[in-house]
Formats: structure tokens, C-alpha cells, sequence
């Protein structure tokens, strides 16, 4: 997760520091923007380490603690970390939230003033998609606990991205390709706004990679019901009947 924060933390510095050189002094704008993007960086970094801001809600306190002794029994050379896993839905909800926010403050404290630009559509639609995924993956979660559901969220974390890309099974490929929409868009957006030079304005994603990631997020929120599925019952088979005992027919005077 550190690792992950840090790279979009360096590229989203990257760009603050190639915008806001146009004069040689950094004036109190360009100052406050990056206190106040640098701020948010260090603060989400943080809540997402030593909180559980983008991890997953433990249900069963004492499932958690034998999957722990599990894994610490098949993985002695590790040291075993007693936190809860993170959530994907959690991560990519605030990464956007970071990033989105991050490229308004820079916008409109290095470019422009943003209060005079028209709605920016892709700001909406990205909100909407991760906030309405994190909000669906939460019922869900909280209706397999309160059924008592044996949930593969009940284990401590493994790995940033070992915790986001498994499920049940173990890695998962509507995790994967989920995660994978989340970067390509991430990477196309922050690659916009280093592009713009004058004016506050947030970029523009095409519909395209916008429906495609609203396709990923639905398509992985589908797969994700069915997640924490109890086991299939195997059907009875149906026992044949007992073949009926033979009553001995009484002998009449002609058969003797």
C-alpha cells in the first residue's frame, strides 16, 4: 500500500512542480497548493497504514484469530501481521478522492480560478461510479454478517495487493481486471492534467474509458455477491426401496 501511495504521490508532485514553475519565486498560491495537496497525500498515507480508513470490517474475532495461527503455521519464516486486509473497494475510492481533489487544488490555485469553468463530467462520473461501488460492496457485506456468513475477509492481511486481488479462491480475475481499469484511468488522468497550461480546467476521460470502467466496477460488484456463497449442499440421493419379503404361499391338496 506504501509503495503504491508513494508512486502517485511522486507523480502527482511531478506535476505540481512542472506547472507552477512558470516564474522563477514561487509565489503563496503555488505554496498553499502544495501544502495542502502535500497534506492530504501525508494524511491519507497515513489513516490508510495505522487506521482501517480502506480496509476491510472483521465479523468474527474468533475465525480471524485461528486463520491467523493458520498462517502463522504454514508461513513460520514470515512475521505474521494482525491487521485487518484492505479493501479494494475502499483503496480505489479514496485514491480517487486524493487524486481528484488534489488536481482541483492545483488547478485552481496554479492555472485559474475553477468557480468560473462549466461542471466537469468525468469528476462526477468517477465519484459516482467508486462511490456507488464502495457503497454496494458495503451493504453486501454487512448482509454476509449479519447471516453469519464464513467470510475470506476474516484473515489478516497478507500484502496490499494480495488482499485486494484475492477472494475465497485466492487471486481472482474480476479483482484483477477491476484493479487493472482503476490504473489505466488513474494513469490517463493524471496524464491530463500535467497538460494543462492555462486556465482551471479538470480533464476530460472519454466515454469510452469511462463505461469501461463502470463495466469493470459492476462486473466485479456481481462477482463479489457471490464471494462468501455457502457450499453447495450435494442433493440425497433417493434410497431404493427394500424388496418386499415373500409371504409362502400355503400348499393346496392338489400341489401335494
Amino acid at each position: 500500500m506504501k509503495n503504491l501511495i508513494s508512486v502517485f504521490a511522486a507523480v502527482a508532485a511531478g506535476i505540481c512542480l512542472t506547472g507552477c514553475t512558470g516564474s522563477t519565486e514561487y509565489d503563496v498560491r503555488h505554496l498553499l497548493a502544495f501544502t495542502i495537496i502535500g497534506t492530504i497525500i501525508v494524511l491519507f498515507l497515513g489513516l490508510a497504514k495505522y487506521s482501517n480508513l480502506v480496509r476491510d470490517e472483521i465479523s468474527d474475532l474468533q475465525a480471524f484469530n485461528a486463520n491467523a495461527a493458520q498462517l502463522q503455521q504454514t508461513h513460520k519464516w514470515m512475521p505474521l501481521d494482525k491487521t485487518a486486509p484492505f479493501s479494494l473497494t475502499k483503496v480505489q475510492f479514496g485514491l480517487w478522492t486524493v487524486i481528484i481533489s488534489s488536481a482541483y487544488i492545483y488547478l485552481s490555485l496554479c492555472k485559474g480560478d475553477c468557480a468560473a469553468g462549466t461542471i466537469n463530467k468525468t469528476a462526477l462520473v468517477l465519484m459516482g461510479i467508486f462511490a456507488g461501488t464502495a457503497v454496494a460492496s458495503t451493504i453486501m457485506d454487512k448482509n454476509e454478517m449479519n447471516d453469519n456468513r464464513d467470510r475470506h475477509q476474516n484473515t489478516p492481511s497478507q500484502g496490499f495487493f494480495i488482499d485486494i486481488l484475492s477472494d475465497d479462491n485466492g487471486i481472482s480475475l474480476h479483482r484483477f481486471q477491476n484493479l487493472a481499469w482503476t490504473i489505466i484511468a488513474i494513469t490517463v488522468y493524471l496524464y491530463k492534467v500535467s497538460l494543462v497550461t492555462n486556465g482551471c480546467e479538470l480533464p476530460e476521460l472519454s466515454d469510452t474509458l469511462l463505461a469501461l470502467t463502470g463495466i469493470s466496477s459492476v462486473t466485479y460488484l456481481t462477482l463479489k455477491s457471490k464471494e462468501n456463497d455457502p457450499p453447495a449442499q450435494q442433493i440425497p440421493q433417493p434410497q431404493t426401496a427394500a424388496p418386499a419379503p415373500q409371504i409362502p404361499q400355503p400348499q393346496t391338496a392338489a400341489s401335494a
